[in-house]
């Protein structure tokens, strides 16, 4: 069975970027999420960008990855949207974003969008999150908080270093990986 890869950034552990940590102060404690394929090519996108598609690794320990198993379909379904995305050159947009942040209503826009919003979307797309989610009202870290939460009770295992917010003992350098069992619907 494939995993789709959600990579979540948590910037305690940066000595710049103030913009990231004011983004992850407001929902503690990740500021961005990137969705990465089994080819590893991720979709992402940065404060003023387009939606990319690149291959890439996320060697940072500030990176936290969760795995969320999905059937082929569903895998070809998140790439397919990945790419119309990215094809149609998708901005980013701060007033969406800002908008998520503050629980603000912004007007829906499918020229614009933010990276929590992306990828909630392609996770949508799939049938991997439910659609009734706001998309445009999902941080980085509720979409973590969300995709925990849709994973079984004792089926999620943790290796590596917690996030920021969820222990008091240091962080260590290792990164935290967390495999998420879904009851995937086969198509």
């Amino acid at each position: 069975m494939k995993s789709l890869r959600v990579w979540f950034y948590d910037p305690s552990l940066d000595s710049e970027g103030i913009i990231n940590k004011l983004v992850a102060s407001i929902d503690r404690p990740f500021c961005h999420v990137e969705l990465q394929f089994a080819d590893d090519r991720a979709c992402s996108i940065y404060m003023g960008s387009k939606v990319m598609l690149r291959t890439r690794t996320f060697e940072s320990p500030n990176y936290v990855c969760l795995h969320v198993p999905c059937s082929d379909l569903q895998h070809t379904l998140a790439a397919g949207h990945a790419e119309h995305m990215h094809s149609k050159g998708v901005l980013f947009s701060s007033l969406q974003m800002t908008s998520c942040l503050l629980w603000a209503h912004a007007v829906p826009s499918t020229k614009h969008t933010f990276c929590s919003k992306l990828v909630t979307e392609i996770l949508q797309q799939a049938g991997l999150l439910q659609p009734s989610i706001d998309a445009h009202r999902t941080s980085p870290s509720a979409l973590h908080r969300l995709l925990l939460a849709g994973a079984q009770a004792g089926n999620v295992s943790l290796s590596g270093r917690p996030a920021a917010d969820e222990t008091r003992a240091p962080p260590s350098p290792a990164r935290r990986t967390v495999a998420l069992d879904f009851r995937v619907p086969r198509h």
